[in-house]
């Protein structure tokens, strides 16, 4: 199972670099004796129960408490630093905590989960300098929950997704395979570990491989890029909103990015415009994949010879698709359904939440996605839109990911979002936030945005209203949360 194969790596290749961060770097033994020492720093925290939160942001410390928590059996509750206090205590409340292990830039969080009850203990305060005893891995079963991940809640109150050693193995395993990624390859992690992307693809997949990932703690242009060319990076793993930024920056250029083979994206839909700007400008194709927080996550990914731009590329080895119509009957290939997926990925369940368990994983295994999506004949699966997400418009069917990829193009946008308003005629309408990137000085109409919508689209999708906003809200993540989008006066 993955933490034993991340245990080999560390013997194989206990001399080599493991994790480089801003702190500095550690080599693969030091992150195993580290991680042992950990262990007795856990065993000594109140309650020693089976669960224990973790508030780090992606970094050595971070892998190494992950990998303290799976060798003495617990299972780690990755907590969202960026949430307010109040909504990580729920979380805390919620998963059942007792102890959450934190570092001291967290001041006001730690503040307020030590008076809601909470014990915090400060990883950076702990001392390893004490020789590791030798400790045996506890015996564990494939489907024992080896770590709760709480989905973003941009549409729900979040929900703890229980993955078990078998899912994390599957996954990295098939991720691995799929993509071909071998042992010389660096990483470069900057989403964080409470992310379920972050955690397979910049912890998981490069420690199982022996790999040296590098983490940048906080998203910024300049940092990603000094660390491509300082550590001759070549897997990315980003969300689109990170790569538009990236696309946006004047230090960005092609000889800076020239180590990158692989440009992972995920997290939410990747704007086909987004995906030629990036390749003309840096020679890098943007590699779409899709996953849930509840398929541990990855359920399918483009690659370099495998790869068709507006696709998510094909499904991972192992993992079943099916495309639902309402009724719940399968629908006919190349056709739009919902997505149902079945495979070792998927998750146990939501931790105490067997209702909401109920309502969206089948007796046979199969989990309702809620997306809309259908396969075309080559096994490129293509996601068309949320079924909660579509417009529906006098009875016409209005998908917003179409509408904002075409928004995309219109010179100057950096980013859009398209939502459905009520309206008493026509049940609904979409309307379209935009921000602008910041050398826009002179915005246009939105009378010329309508008509060029108008060119690519049918009439009846282009937008009603256009709402110009300085920012667009986006979770944690980086997802755009269009339940924070908020309507301005119009402009148009």
């Amino acid at each position: 199972m993955i933490l034993e194969t991340i245990l080999q790596q560390t013997r194989q290749h206990a001399s080599q670099t493991a994790i480089v961060d801003d702190r500095g770097s550690i080599t693969f033994g030091q992150l195993r004796a580290a991680s042992s020492i950990m262990v007795g720093h856990m065993n000594r925290c109140r309650g020693n129960t089976q669960r224990i939160g973790l508030m780090i942001p992606q970094s050595a410390g971070c892998a190494i408490a992950f990998l303290a928590a799976r060798r003495s059996n617990r299972v780690p509750v990755m907590l969202n630093f960026l949430l307010r206090p109040n909504e990580l205590i729920d979380i805390c409340r919620d998963a059942q905590l007792e102890t959450v292990l934190s570092i001291t830039h967290f001041k006001d969080h730690n503040t307020a989960l030590e008076k809601a009850g909470f014990e915090v203990v400060l990883m950076d305060e702990l001392s390893f300098r004490r020789i590791p005893w030798p400790r045996s891995t506890p015996s564990r079963s494939p489907n024992d929950t080896a770590t709760i991940l709480y989905t973003s809640g941009t549409s729900a109150s979040p929900k703890g997704v229980m993955l078990t050693n078998a899912n994390l193995d599957s996954n990295a395993h098939t991720a691995i395979a799929h993509a071909r990624f071998n042992q010389q390859m660096t990483f470069l992690g900057v989403l964080p570990m409470f992310h379920a992307l972050g955690l397979m693809a910049t912890s998981l997949i490069p420690l199982s491989l022996g790999c040296k990932v590098v983490y940048v703690a906080r998203f910024n242009p300049a940092a990603v890029i000094t660390a491509i060319q300082k550590h001759h990076i070549q897997v990315l793993v980003a969300v689109p909103t990170m790569y538009a930024i990236l696309a946006n920056s004047r230090l960005a250029t092609r000889e800076a990015l020239a180590s990158v083979q692989y440009a992972i994206s995920g997290g939410e839909p990747l704007p086909v415009s987004l995906i030629d700007e990036f390749q003309q400008r840096f020679g890098i194709p943007l590699l779409e994949g899709f996953g849930l927080t509840e398929t541990s996550p990855m359920v399918s990914f483009n690659v370099p010879w495998a790869c068709r731009h507006g696709s998510v590329g094909k499904p991972l080895e192992n993992v079943e698709l099916r495309f639902v119509d309402d009724d719940g009957g399968d629908v006919p290939p190349d056709v739009d359904g919902e997505l149902w997926i079945r495979g070792p990925n998927v998750m146990k369940g939501y931790f105490n939440r067997p209702d909401e368990t109920a309502e969206v994983l089948t007796a046979d295994g199969w989990l309702k996605t809620g997306d809309v999506a259908r396969q075309d004949s080559d096994g490129f699966l293509h996601i068309t839109g949320r079924k909660k997400d579509l417009i529906i418009m006098g009875g016409e069917k209005i998908v917003p990911a179409q509408i904002e990829d075409v928004l995309r193009k219109f010179p100057g946008v950096l980013l859009a979002a398209v939502i459905g308003v009520k309206d008493a005629q026509r049940g609904e309408v979409p309307v379209a936030f935009i921000q602008w990137s910041p050398d826009v000085n002179i915005k246009p109409s939105p009378h010329d945005i309508r008509t060029f919508v108008c060119q690519s689209l049918a009439a009846y999708k282009a937008p009603r209203e256009f709402y110009y906003v300085d920012e667009i809200p986006r979770t944690p993540t980086g997802k755009i949360s269009k339940r924070h989008l908020q309507i301005p006066n119009s402009v148009g």
